[in-house]
């Protein structure tokens, strides 16, 4: 090809097989918060006498349960590789995770006696945290969310999920609830009724077909 017509082409034609973000929403719901640098009561399970680094791991773990969760509840969205992001990102940032989750584990051998209560107290703490991400209204929503947050997780620098979490935990939590369109808010109803023709015997012709000029029964 001659180099002054391949340099006419548009630079976007080049571009066009970059992979596409999942967008659920013509216009999303903002779904953005304040940092979160401490547990809520009537969503996190109670810890007390937690040390802040304790509470920190906490909510470490939460944005892992939520992406856990995604991984599994999101996969109608291929384009959202909620899946592969989750599986990354436990490898990219396995040492971070692996001292929060000791954190956890000291936390409750510390508060709960003998060992088998605070395995229990802990296997108890993992499974109502992911429980709380789950929704199904807002499952659009949610979706888009952890995607965005997963892909930013695992672009992440080692060590740093930590701060992640303090930044976007919020909105995680913000996007489980049921909020619709954002540009579109009404739905459009066409008026008017529908017109049904005549079909008396008389409409038909010998051969069975349709005479159109017998109009309408309204």
């Amino acid at each position: 090809m001659n180099l002054l017509r391949l340099s006419a082409i548009p630079l976007s034609l080049f571009c066009a097989t970059a992979p596409a973000q999942a967008q659920m929403f013509w216009q999303s719901p903002d779904y953005s918060g304040a940092p979160l640098t401490a547990l809520e009561a009537g969503f996190d399970s109670p810890m007390p006498g937690a040390t802040a680094t304790e509470i920190q791991a906490a909510l470490l773990w939460n944005l892992r349960s939520a992406l856990n969760l995604a991984a599994l509840q999101c996969q109608f969205e291929p384009t959202l590789r909620a899946t592969e992001n989750y599986n990354a990102i436990l490898n990219d940032h396995k040492d971070e995770l692996t001292k929060g989750y000791a954190a956890l584990s000291n936390y409750f051998k510390r508060t709960k006696k003998p060992m088998s209560a605070a395995q229990k107290a802990l296997d108890v703490f993992g499974t109502r945290t992911i429980s709380n991400y789950s929704t199904v209204r807002g499952v659009l929503g949610f979706c888009q969310t952890a995607g965005s947050v997963g892909r930013r997780a695992l672009f992440a620098p080692k060590g740093s999920l930590s701060s992640l979490t303090t930044e976007r935990l919020r909105e995680l939590r913000n996007s489980l609830k049921p909020v619709g369109e954002q540009r579109f808010r009404r739905l459009y109803i066409p008026t008017g009724s529908a017109r049904i023709p005549v079909t008396d015997n008389r409409c038909w012709d010998k051969k069975g077909h349709y005479i159109s000029a017998c109009g309408w029964a309204f």
